[in-house]
């Protein structure tokens, strides 16, 4: 007896001990959460379409909520490079830049969540930083935010093809040649005339 009330309060006390970890801790077949594709810094012609990718694999099992939100924060150096821009945990309460401006949110159940941000015909007012964050709520002890951003630049067209319109326009001859042609057959006939009469009393033109 003694030997069962021994083992039935070690019993009590592992429980207890579980009860009190993380949930994280508690599942033994969880994987660590992260992203599993980030969208990277990029350079766009202007009227170009861009895309950008998130993808994140949560840490805990299925049948939980994961939460993708886009944000494009119009771009400070010097903000920007005092920030990460890959993260994997960001305090919940951590203010965004007041020119940051939520584009999308996309909310799955499951244990992994991606979204594709598409961006038409993109113009210079699109330019700056865009953050990807994901909310990982299968932590019972409340949400856990991750963060990955990147950078999009744009710049105006190339001058490829201005330059061969430019080649196109200088070599352009009026359609209305006519006048021009005719004047030349004239003179060369008059040219013609002028030496056969020249020539008319010469030995030598006469064949």
């Amino acid at each position: 007896v003694s030997a069962l009330l021994t083992l039935l309060s070690s019993f009590i006390f592992l429980i207890d001990k579980w009860i009190s970890l993380p949930a994280v801790m508690k599942c033994v077949l969880c994987v660590a959460a992260m992203f599993t594709e980030v969208p990277h810094d990029m350079t766009a012609q202007r009227g170009q379409d861009v895309e950008m990718a998130c993808s994140f694999r949560g840490a805990g099992m299925p049948s939980y909520s994961l939460e993708i939100q886009w944000w494009y924060i119009r771009n400070h150096m010097d903000w920007t490079d005092q920030q990460p821009w890959t993260t994997n945990e960001v305090s919940p309460d951590e203010e965004m830049p007041k020119d940051a401006t939520k584009i999308s949110v996309v909310k799955v159940v499951g244990s992994n969540i991606s979204h594709k941000l598409r961006l038409s015909r993109v113009k210079q007012s699109d330019e700056g930083t865009y953050e990807c964050r994901v909310i990982d709520f299968s932590d019972v002890g409340g949400a856990r935010h991750h963060r990955v951003r990147a950078h999009l630049q744009v710049v105006p067209e190339t001058d490829v093809n201005d330059n061969a319109n430019d080649d196109h326009n200088g070599n352009f001859e009026p359609n209305n040649p006519a006048p021009h042609h005719g004047h030349s057959h004239k003179a060369k006939e008059l040219k013609r005339r002028d030496s056969s009469n020249d020539c008319a009393d010469e030995a030598s033109c006469a064949l």
